[in-house]
């Protein structure tokens, strides 16, 4: 008998444009909770107008990426061909679109995947991606944030060598890049 054999997911991060930021948003819709891709509006938690507006806007914002004055770039993560989440990168600190200064700086990451993607290890292979992009940009640190509630963030992001660091309500991650 033969031992099972583990296969890795191809992931790759796909720039957003109208007809990928379309596809993200029916993956929202339908494999993903309004609170997990945008932030409080309107008068209920679930997806309304006021979201799907605010998603397109944000996407299209970031579409100018870290130089651009949103200050951050998004990607939709593509699994075997299909789009399954986003990824993005956004500058923090003074200095963090000056990758060639001295001390560059940091960027933060966050990540969102379709229910039926999760814990497949697309969201590890996505990060990493996300990491090596930061790392090519002369970033010298990788930052996230989860609750402390969210074990499998907090998880995919010690596997990456992220240093977690629990502050009451919230867990930071820090990954040196260099």
């Amino acid at each position: 008998m033969c031992p099972e054999s583990t296969v890795e997911p191809q992931v790759a991060l796909a720039d957003v444009d109208e007809d990928v930021l379309e596809e993200l948003l029916a993956v929202a819709l339908v494999q993903a909770t309004a609170d997990e891709v945008t932030p409080p509006l309107g008068s209920t938690s679930a997806w309304n107008p006021e979201r799907i507006a605010w998603f397109r806007d944000y996407h299209r914002a970031a579409a100018t990426g870290l130089e651009g004055p949103a200050r951050e770039k998004t990607w939709a993560v593509v699994a075997g061909g299909t789009v399954v989440g986003s990824v993005r990168l956004k500058s923090v600190g003074p200095d963090a679109v000056e990758p060639n200064a001295v001390e560059p700086g940091a960027v933060e990451t966050g990540i969102w995947l379709a229910t039926r993607f999760r814990g497949q290890g697309v969201g590890r292979l996505a990060l990493q991606l996300v990491a090596d992009e930061a790392r090519a940009r002369g970033f010298a640190v990788l930052e996230a944030s989860t609750t402390p509630g969210n074990k499998a963030a907090q998880s995919l992001l010690a596997s990456l060598g992220a240093e977690l660091i629990f502050e009451g309500t919230l867990v930071k991650a820090r990954l040196l890049l260099r």
